[in-house]
């Protein structure tokens, strides 16, 4: 790891009283790209620097020891390709791109297998997989400059368009940051963001050291070959909508009209719209995906939506008019229970809350038939 990143200065100041020259390969690959090499032997005499500070500072027979002696022995095989006027690449090996499809695959997996240390049934990764919706989450959008999840990281290395280790991290470490910087410190995913950071960053050092290793022996190595492989599978995902509300027309075609206290009561909350003349509803006819936010279903013990209460009116599930009111009470208490005060989210679902217990009083005190079932709409339920 000291090879590919130098320590760090607190945890490590030793290094930086015996290295009077610190250099490290991500050091090396600015200077590549910014074009500071005039000659092939000011790039070899980094590299060589970087190996005696290595082999200065850590013991003999220690893995950044024998990591150092392998880059050496590989750069003397480099050096001497390309100045034999042959491709070092074909000299080394021609499996560069799986190898570093490897690595990738092995930085990958090591997210997805991150589980809680004190509740290892639960996985990390599942609330980053997939970004929240537009819909539901407008204010995400507005506040994250740019958004980025596991599937698209999963895609992208499904295509090849990762070219280096540390660029994979990058990404992952924009997934968490977008995380850490959207939700409250306390909240479990802040945390969940910062374990998985601090992953990414030591793996991805690990990786990197690991895949010039490999190219210094020349050979593949078979403990890698039998690892699950898992972008393929995230990169598959859908965006899900949630549940289909494709009957939601024709049933509020035949509640409106409806005399049925229950219908009334359902009709008004779901077409509600406030000052402006906007509709707040249309987010709570279905619930989030377990797939999109997992942490609602552990967070919140009774989720309902208004589908779900649609159809248990239709059903004639409810004995009264108070039995509809205490799952509308439930579904917006879970709105803000799960929600930050400040979200849009949050003041909907309060906005609309207020509205339903003024609209519940008035048919309550309105006399209408309160304990019979309701009626229930005439249109059958679409499959």
């Amino acid at each position: 790891g000291s090879m590919v990143r130098l320590p760090n200065k607190r945890s490590d100041p030793g290094y930086y009283d015996t290295v009077v020259n610190p250099i490290d390969i991500m050091k090396i690959q600015q200077k590549l790209k910014t074009d500071e090499y005039d000659t092939m032997e000011d790039l070899k005499a980094d590299f060589e620097l970087m190996v005696s500070n290595t082999k200065l500072y850590y013991k003999r027979g220690s893995p950044e020891y024998r990591d150092a002696q392998e880059l050496e022995n590989l750069l003397g095989k480099a050096v001497g390709s390309v100045m034999a006027g042959e491709d070092p690449s074909q000299t080394l090996g021609d499996r560069e791109d799986s190898d570093l499809g490897e690595f990738l695959e092995e930085l990958f997996g090591a997210i997805m297998t991150a589980a809680d240390s004190t509740e290892p049934s639960r996985l990390l990764n599942i609330v980053f997989q997939l970004l929240p919706s537009r819909k539901r989450y407008p204010e995400y959008y507005e506040h994250i400059s740019d958004p980025m999840d596991l599937k698209t990281v999963a895609e992208k290395i499904q295509k090849g368009e990762y070219k280096e280790i540390p660029e994979l991290e990058k990404d992952l470490q924009l997934i968490f940051s977008n995380a850490r910087s959207f939700n409250e410190p306390g909240s479990q995913i802040y945390k969940d963001a910062g374990v998985l950071s601090k992953l990414a960053k030591s793996r991805t050092a690990d990786c990197v050291a690991s895949l010039v290793a490999r190219q210094a022996r020349g050979s593949r190595s078979s403990r890698r070959q039998s690892r699950q492989v898992y972008s393929q599978g995230i990169a598959a995902l859908q965006y899900e909508d949630s549940e289909s509300e494709s009957d939601e027309d024709s049933d509020l075609e035949d509640m409106d009209g409806s005399t049925d206290p229950m219908w009334k009561l359902y009709s008004a909350v779901r077409n509600f719209t406030t000052e402006r003349g906007v509709e707040i509803a249309e987010v709570f006819l279905s619930l989030p995906s377990k797939r999109e936010l997992p942490d609602y279903y552990q967070t919140i013990t009774q989720p309902i939506s208004l589908n779900q209460i649609r159809r248990k009116i239709r059903n004639g599930e409810y004995p009264t008019l108070q039995h509809l009111g205490e799952d509308l009470e439930i579904m917006f208490n879970n709105c803000k229970t799960y929600n930050r005060q400040d979200s849009k989210l949050w003041k909907d679902g309060n906005k609309l809350q207020k509205f339903f217990n003024t609209k519940l009083e008035e048919l309550l005190e309105g006399g209408d038939e309160i304990s019979a079932p309701a009626t229930p709409a005439p249109a059958p339920e679409k499959m």
